[in-house]
C-alpha cells in the first residue's frame, strides 16, 4: 500500500486514514502531490504532525494568516528564544500588545510621553507639567540679599554685609532683614556705600549690641538705614547706638536707643552730615545721656522725636537743622557751643531750656504747653 501512495495522488481519504494511524511517511509522498485542495478541513491535526516536522522552510511566506491560527494558539513555549527578530515584525507594536514594563531613560530616544504616564505634581518625586507656572514664587532681582533666622541668604546681618564686595553706583545692593532680634554682641554693623539696609519694621526687626565707642551700627555715605530698631546697652565704655564718622547716610523710620556705660549716645556724629527722617531717638542716663551729639557735623533732622537727658548737643563748627520735630530733655533740649549753629523750625521743645554760645535760630517753636518759645 505504501508503494501505491508513493506514485499516486494522495486523496483526502488517504490522508484521513493516515491521521487515523495508517503508516504513511513523507518519503512515500511525491513532491507537490499534496496540495491544500486535497486535504480535508481538520484532517491534519496536531497529533498527526511529528515534533519538528513543520520547519520554517516548509512554510511559504504569508501562508500562516491570523484566521488559520486559533486564539491563543501561539504561546510562549512554542516560540524559540530569539526566534522573533526585528525583521519578522512588520509595523509598530502597540502598547496594548505589551504587558506592563519599565524603561530606563536611555531607552527613550524619540517621541513623547503623555502626562497620564508621568507622576505630575508639585511635591517630591513628581514632575511639573509643561504649562506650569511659578507665579506664587517671588522673582529675586539682582543685588537683593536676605537675612533671616531661617530661610534667608544669611542668618546674621554682619555676614551679609561682609559678603558684598562689589557695590557701586551702577551695582547697588539691598540687604533685607526679616523679622527678629539680631544680637551683634560687641561687633559693629558697618554700612557700605551703595548698600541699603532695610528691616521689616521698627517693631519687628531689632539690631541689638553692646559695642563701645564704635556703635552698634556705623553709617556710610550713599546708603540708607530704614525700617528697624537699633538698641545699644552695656556697662563698659561709651555706649553708642549709631555712629556716623565722616559720612552722610540717610536714616529713616528707625528707632534707636542707648543706655549704660560711662555715657550713652543714641546717635553720635563726627564730621558727618546724616539726614534723619521719621526717627525716634531715646538716650537714658541723665546728664551723661545724649540723643543727638554733633562734633564738627551738620545733620538734618525731620519729623523726628528725641528724648534724652540732653536732646541735641553741638560742638565747634557745623549747622544743625531741625524741622517738624520734638525734643524732650530733662537737662537741655538744645545746646550750641561757640562756632556751631542750630536752626529749628516748626518744632516742640519740652523740658530744659535751650542754651547757646553760638548761633541758634527758632521759627515756629513752642514748648510742652504749646506756647511760643524764644530760643534766645
Amino acid at each position: 500500500m505504501a508503494q501505491g501512495i508513493k506514485t499516486a495522488v494522495v486523496t483526502a481519504a488517504a490522508l484521513a486514514a493516515w491521521s487515523a494511524g495508517t503508516a504513511v511517511f513523507a518519503a512515500d509522498v511525491a513532491d507537490g502531490s499534496v496540495t491544500a485542495a486535497k486535504i480535508a478541513d481538520g484532517a491534519v491535526t496536531y497529533r498527526a504532525i511529528a515534533s519538528g516536522a513543520v520547519t520554517y522552510s516548509k512554510i511559504s511566506s504569508g501562508a500562516i494568516t491570523d484566521e488559520k491560527l486559533g486564539f491563543g494558539a501561539v504561546t510562549t513555549p512554542k516560540i524559540a528564544d530569539g526566534a522573533v527578530t526585528d525583521a519578522k515584525i512588520a509595523g509598530p507594536i502597540s502598547g496594548q500588545k505589551l504587558g506592563r514594563h519599565g524603561h530606563d531613560g536611555g531607552d527613550i530616544v524619540q517621541g513623547t510621553i503623555d502626562a497620564a504616564r508621568l507622576p505630575v505634581g508639585t511635591g517630591p518625586g513628581t514632575v511639573a507639567a509643561g504649562d506650569h507656572t511659578h507665579e506664587f514664587l517671588p522673582h529675586r532681582p539682582a543685588g537683593y540679599i536676605t537675612v533671616a533666622a531661617v530661610g534667608g541668604d544669611f542668618t546674621n546681618p554682619l555676614d551679609a554685609l561682609d559678603a558684598i564686595t562689589d557695590a557701586s553706583a551702577e551695582k547697588p545692593y539691598l540687604v533685607k532683614i526679616m523679622p527678629g532680634t539680631y544680637d551683634l554682641g560687641i561687633a559693629t554693623l558697618v554700612m557700605k556705600p551703595y548698600v541699603d539696609i532695610e528691616g521689616s519694621g521698627e517693631l519687628t526687626t531689632r539690631l541689638r549690641g553692646s559695642a563701645a565707642d564704635s556703635g552698634v551700627v556705623a553709617g556710610a555715605s550713599h546708603a540708607e538705614l530704614r525700617n528697624l530698631s537699633v538698641e545699644a546697652s552695656g556697662a563698659e565704655g561709651t555706649i553708642v547706638g549709631i555712629f556716623n564718622g565722616s559720612s552722610a547716610p540717610r536714616i529713616s523710620h528707625v528707632t534707636v536707643s542707648a543706655e549704660g556705660g560711662k555715657g550713652a549716645y543714641a546717635i553720635y556724629n563726627l564730621m558727618a552730615g546724616p539726614v534723619l527722617s521719621d526717627v525716634t531717638i531715646t538716650a537714658l542716663g541723665g546728664d551723661t545721656a545724649f540723643g543727638l551729639f554733633n562734633l564738627h557735623s551738620s545733620p538734618v533732622v525731620k519729623n523726628s522725636a528725641i528724648t534724652a537727658g540732653n536732646g541735641i548737643y553741638s560742638y565747634y563748627s557745623g549747622t544743625v537743622t531741625v524741622e517738624g520735630s520734638s525734643v524732650t530733655a530733662t537737662l537741655t533740649t538744645l545746646f550750641n557751643d561757640a562756632g556751631a549753629t542750630t536752626n529749628v523750625v516748626n518744632s516742640r521743645l519740652t523740658g530744659g531750656r535751650p542754651a547757646s554760645n553760638g548761633i541758634m535760630k527758632c521759627v515756629g517753636v513752642y514748648n510742652g504747653n504749646y506756647e511760643p518759645l524764644d530760643c534766645r
